[in-house]
């Protein structure tokens, strides 16, 4: 079984770091601690050593809430310790330009002061949508601006560190579901992630990494013999969570991608699609790993909200194989082509971005100018680039 950072803070090589300490912890229900009694992190690193403060990221602390929904801080009812918000808004869907409002984000200095060292632990799954990632630029960033080191419990990158897909963002469309420019599958664990921010950004973080202990590069979730655990509300399974950087996109359409259902990100629809339609056509592709049935459902939250929808579910048959940017770009094709006079990208609010530019890092999909094969190559390049320029970054082979 492969060991996460967590798994490893009393090891002799790591304890020092963290005795006699105050600490302050980064975390949520995304991970657990096998060592430590199959607890989460919150829950573990408090009776090891002394943490006088909690931060909540999206979701909070323990994982309850929606996507966007504000987290607010407060006392936590395990721990009994007081929780920083990271997240208390929804500005990064509607932000009219680059510099949002990172207060939302970020810790504050005056919980800065109670501690002595920041430990962060998250599980990510490698997207750069995902805002983990950019609540560890933002740790990272408060942390320098306070002189105050930061020290990343590492875990593994679910869909493996050897495949990179999709686009660097284009300069006007980061965002918090995409703060640093990185491809949308980027490949690296949170800890990799770090080093690279530290690297790209200039950050000045006194940065440490307590390493995964026998995590190769090679390596899905199911390799790794680690229990899965809901990164977010909507990824209950490791198929959500292989599909998840190509049925996100949907995110920024008037199609539902299943968000309000149990199966999200692997169901897909809409009132107006026909899904024998949608699922010959996503089968005649033949996508490596993937195969589409139609199918029928109702939200109980989220768009459509007690309207049956169809569309298809979609069935991960070799995860390895599996490239979800693909995905994700041959279904936008598809719906815009079946349902031409229904299918659309949900417009901004006046002065306001487009969701779809923000997700997917330019304006290439909206647009419609180029073919799906032509948007792959061209976006191929940024992720060869990425992937070559963050080796030095790097801490598996």
């Amino acid at each position: 079984m492969v060991l996460c950072g967590i798994d490893r803070v009393t090891e002799p090589a790591y304890a020092p770091l963290f005795r006699g300490k105050r600490l302050g912890l980064v975390s949520n229900m995304s991970g657990l601690s096998v060592v430590h009694g199959w607890k989460s992190p919150l829950d573990v690193l408090p009776k090891l050593y002394r943490v006088e403060a909690l931060f909540a990221p999206e979701h909070g602390s323990r994982g309850v809430l929606g996507p966007g929904e504000q987290v607010h801080s407060g006392r936590d009812e395990l721990t009994g310790l007081w929780s920083y918000s990271l997240f208390e808004d929804m500005v990064f869907f509607v932000g009219a330009g680059k510099q949002e409002n990172d207060r939302a984000y970020m810790p504050a200095a005056e919980a800065l002061e109670r501690v002595d060292l920041m430990v962060f632990d998250m599980q990510d799954v490698g997207s750069r949508y995902f805002t983990y990632a950019s609540t560890l630029f933002y740790t990272m960033r408060a942390c320098a601006a306070c002189d105050l080191p930061l020290c990343v419990l590492d875990r593994p990158n679910p869909l493996g560190g050897e495949v990179v897909e999709g686009c660097l963002q284009a300069e006007d469309c980061t965002s918090f579901i995409g703060l640093a420019r990185m491809p949308i599958r980027h490949g690296l664990t949170m800890g990799e992630l770090a080093r690279y921010f530290n690297s790209a950004y200039g950050l000045g973080c006194a940065l440490t990494v307590v390493p995964l202990a026998g995590w190769r590069r090679d390596m899905l979730w199911a390799d790794t013999g680690l229990p899965f655990v809901k990164p977010s509300p909507n990824l209950p399974s490791p198929e959500a969570v292989t599909v998840y950087n190509g049925t996100c996109m949907l995110a920024g359409t008037n199609v539902s991608e299943g968000r309000g259902t149990t199966t999200p990100f692997t169901t897909i629809g809409a009132p107006f699609v026909q899904p024998e339609a949608l699922s010959d056509a996503m089968n005649s592709l033949h996508l490596p790993g993937l195969a589409f049935s139609p199918a029928f459902f109702t939200p109980f939250f989220g768009k459509y909200t007690g309207q049956v929808c169809r569309g298809v579910d979609i069935h991960v048959t070799d995860p390895r194989a599996v490239r979800a940017v693909s995905l994700g770009l041959y279904l936008l094709d598809a719906l815009r082509t079946l349902c031409p006079g229904d299918f659309a990208f949900t417009p901004p609010p006046a002065g306001a971005r487009w969701h779809i530019d923000l997700s997917t890092g330019n304006q290439d999909v909206r647009e419609g100018k180029l073919t799906v094969p032509q948007i792959l190559e061209k976006w191929c390049p940024d992720a060869d680039t990425f992937r070559a320029g963050t080796a030095s970054c790097r801490l598996y082979d």
